[in-house]
């Protein structure tokens, strides 16, 4: 159980995502060699009167304030939902959800608990515990799309600029530091790591800011084509839109 939860906080602190096996970008296509060839293409809670809410700090309660400081708890008849920011995302945000949890059951014993982890004003992780049955505790990564996002790209060698996540598109703007031959070999799964927090776009979209700035995108339907092997690497970079674009 605890090697289950513990990768799952591996999981949400920086996702782990990789192609496979059969399937490699060649180490000797570049952007260069793409832009030459490429076709130009352009939780919410709800309201309900019978909930109150509070706001624990030092063992002192005040009305609720903001739900990122420190902890909230909202009751009602059935449920509880409690919110603390966490002060850093490590090994420790299990404990003290668990720890949240079990207190807020022995206060009430509502027949759902629900904890939910902030880091900043970002949501990160809940936890929700039915009937007291903690051996059973289910866990939710609770992330919005674009911090998933940057999170998960941070296993990569980037600066990212900006996020933006729409139904039709997943746009990142990023400086990758480790030159344009190594951000080639990572791009096919820098972008799959973006259509795994939005798998519902059809295209991603990845905006290089360096020498030369291009904007590269490739539709979804391809990027999945190439990593089934349904596309070859060379069908791969030729459905690869690349645009150069003005410094930023």
């Amino acid at each position: 159980m605890k090697r289950k939860l513990l990768l799952l906080l591996l999981l949400i602190i920086g996702g782990y995502i990789y192609f496979n096996g059969n399937y490699q970008i060649p180490d000797d296509l570049s952007p260069e060699q793409v832009i030459d060839t490429a076709k130009n293409v352009t939780g919410n809670l709800g309201e309900t009167s019978d909930t109150t809410e509070t706001q624990s700090s030092g063992g002192t309660e005040t009305p609720g304030r903001d739900i990122t400081e420190n902890v909230t708890i909202v009751n009602s008849n059935n449920w509880t939902i409690v919110r603390f920011n966490a002060p850093a995302i490590d090994e420790s945000l299990i404990d003290v959800a668990y720890t949240l949890a079990r207190k807020a059951y022995e206060a009430n014993g509502s027949k759902e608990v629900r904890v939910e982890a902030y880091f900043g004003n970002e949501p990160v992780l809940a936890l929700t515990v039915k009937n007291g049955d903690f051996d059973n505790a289910t866990f939710e990564d609770i992330r919005r799309p674009e911090f998933r996002i940057e999170t998960d790209l941070g296993l990569f060698d980037v600066i990212v600029h900006d996020v933006r996540v729409t139904n039709d598109t997943a746009s990142v703007s990023l400086e990758y530091l480790a030159g344009e031959d190594s951000f080639w070999r990572d791009y096919a799964k820098m972008s799959l790591a973006i259509l795994e927090d939005a798998p519902w776009v059809s295209r991603v979209e990845i905006i290089y800011f360096g020498e030369r700035n291009v904007s590269v995108s490739v539709s979804s339907d391809d990027l999945l084509k190439a990593l089934s092997g349904e596309l070859s690497p060379e069908e791969f970079a030729n459905s690869i839109s690349v645009v150069e674009i003005g410094k930023p």
